[in-house]
């Protein structure tokens, strides 16, 4: 059993079991082109703001309730200055905090009112529906001059009208999420991934429930979607443990000018070997997603490159981004389970790029650490590919990925944690000039320490709103001072020569709401404008979460949890 799975379930125990193929790592998933909205600032000030994940925060005395710290940007970068703190319990977010909730476990970012402010999506897979233990449920909570409130916020799970299935215990419905125009009329919509929704009687298949925009917000409009592996057109089956939806990124791989929805199911049997894992792409049109036409990837597929291995879990983590700029996103699967050589769970992404008919494997990479210029070497169940980004760091146009390696030692520090930042070029993504960040290197913040995880989850976002893409990276297993696993995120900064460490924030700083207590778990999902539109809004040359222009492509970057 690989080390991110045994984490995961020590993480479930404290703050309750949400998202077990880390399908919160990503905090926005990734999402890529189409979109004429480029930012994730909800208070509407240009500068992109950060909404920081605490699953595990108590809402006094109702342990691992969840929380969420929502950090704004500005030209000095993120500080808890006017920062913004929700739970369940805040006047008008729907539902009550109730005990291991794990409200924020999850985060998206999209404009699902079109009202020119973005809005956040929290997942709290842990919530009860009525007697249904753990069924999971969303909230949305929307932007305005003022930044997020919860004045007329949604609350959504399967036994609301509309929502496809029914509320069952420990779907985990919220466990990841994405946001993107789908449908390609402007306004964003949201996937919700549900990885342990038994299809029929196969237990834990996995499903996505897809709500869409409209002026008054989520499924106020076109009806919602249910997709899993039994729906028409979608590759393989529904199986037992294949966990569709752990993991989800939006792009538009064929350049359609409407977001197509990308969706990890990690747990997939290739063949007869057990979680290899594989990633499906489902198609966006005017008329909505479908299952038409979609495409099913794994290591077995000629041309994805290496082979399917027991426990690899691709389709772990998703990133989406133009990375060689050709105006089709392409897309990084992680899949951090994969041994290198005879070094196990070392971890590696697949790149498949995108083109007319979709993303195919024409080019593909695969990239570890033993690739020439990637930081580091490939050690045990150091997890490379655990979490992904893209964004332009370097303001050339090419989307560049960051790459998150949660379980990485630190000279003899175990799972301190590290990120491997690759820049996008013509030619893709490359080691080449590539960066590696961990909590020892100078400027960064912090100490690298025992099981830390920096890395575990990845947000981008333009706070200074200079140009580059800046990035957020979670530190959920961070002590403050003497509190264990209070949690932390460290900034970065980009620019034209790449990435530079940052602001070191947490509960204990000033500003930000609550205060630093054992096991809130802060940062275990971050969440800003989609990776792309990030990056877009950088160079134009990028999409984010919203389909944008007809023709734009999908995020930028070049020069990493």
């Amino acid at each position: 059993m690989r080390r991110s799975l045994l984490v995961l379930v020590l993480v479930a125990v404290s703050t309750i079991g949400w998202s077990p193929a880390r399908a919160l790592a990503s905090g926005a998933s990734g999402v890529s082109p189409a979109s004429p909205r480029v930012q994730a600032d909800f208070n509407g000030d240009g500068a992109d703001d950060i909404a920081v994940g605490v699953p595990g925060e108590s809402v006094g005395s109702i342990i691992s309730a969840g929380a969420v710290n929502v950090l704004l940007g500005s030209a000095g970068g993120l500080s808890g200055a006017g920062s913004q703190l929700f739970h369940q319990d805040v006047a008008g977010i729907g539902s009550a905090a109730e005990e291991f909730d794990s409200f924020g476990a999850a985060l998206a970012v999209g404009d699902f009112n079109n009202d020119g402010f973005d809005d956040l999506a929290v997942g709290v897979p842990g919530e009860s529906v009525g007697l249904v233990t753990a069924a999971g449920a969303v909230n949305v909570l929307f932007g305005s001059a003022g930044g997020l409130s919860g004045a007329g916020s949604q609350l959504f799970h399967q036994n609301v009208a509309g929502i496809g299935s029914t509320a069952e215990e420990f779907d985990f419905f919220g466990s990841a999420l994405a946001a993107g125009d789908l449908d390609g009329d402007g306004i964003d919509d949201l996937a919700v991934g549900v990885p342990f929704e038994s299809v029929g009687t196969v237990i834990e298949a996995g499903a996505v429930n897809l709500l869409y925009g409209s002026p008054t917000g989520l499924n106020g409009g076109r009806a919602s979607a249910l997709f899993h592996q039994d729906v028409a057109g979608i590759g393989s089956s529904a199986q037992p443990f294949d966990l569709f939806g752990a993991s989800l990124a939006i792009g538009d791989f064929n350049n359609s000018t409407i977001s197509d929805l990308a969706v990890g199911a990690p747990g997939e049997a290739v063949g007869t070997v057990d979680a290899a894992g594989a990633a499906h792409v489902l198609f966006g049109r005017a008329t909505g997603v479908s299952g038409a036409s979609s495409q099913l990837f794994h290591q077995g597929v000629a041309g994805v490159g290496s082979d399917p291995e027991a426990g690899d879990f691709f389709g772990g983590a998703l990133g989406a981004g133009d990375f060689n700029a050709d105006g089709f996103a392409d897309l990084a699967i992680g899949a951090d389970g994969e041994s290198v050589g005879a070094i196990p769970a070392a971890g590696a992404i697949n790149v498949l790029y995108g083109a007319v008919g979709g993303l195919t494997t024409t080019g593909s990479q695969v990239l570890h650490q033993g690739v020439a210029g990637v930081g580091s070497n490939p050690e045990d169940f150091d997890g490379f590919g655990f979490a992904l980004v893209g964004g332009d760091f370097d303001n050339d146009g090419f989307v560049d990925l960051a790459v998150g390696v949660p379980f990485e030692g630190v000279g003899v520090v175990p799972g301190a944690g590290a990120i491997n930042v690759l820049f996008g070029g013509g030619g893709g993504l490359s080691g080449a000039g590539s960066q590696l960040f961990h909590q020892d290197v100078a400027g960064v913040g912090s100490t690298a320490e025992e099981f830390d995880g920096f890395g575990w989850s990845l947000a981008v976002g333009d706070v200074q709103g200079d140009g580059p893409v800046d990035l957020v990276v979670g530190v959920p297993f961070e002590s403050v001072g003497a509190v264990e696993s209070a949690g932390a995120v460290n900034a970065f900064s980009g620019s034209v020569a790449g990435l530079t460490g940052g602001a070191v924030l947490h509960q204990d700083v000033a500003g930000i709401g609550s205060t630093a207590e054992e096991f809130d778990v802060f940062g275990l999902a971050v969440g800003g404008p989609d990776p792309q539109s990030a990056s877009a809004a950088a160079t134009s040359a990028i999409s984010t979460t919203s389909a944008a222009a007809a023709g734009a492509s999908e995020g930028a970057g070049r020069p990493l949890p």
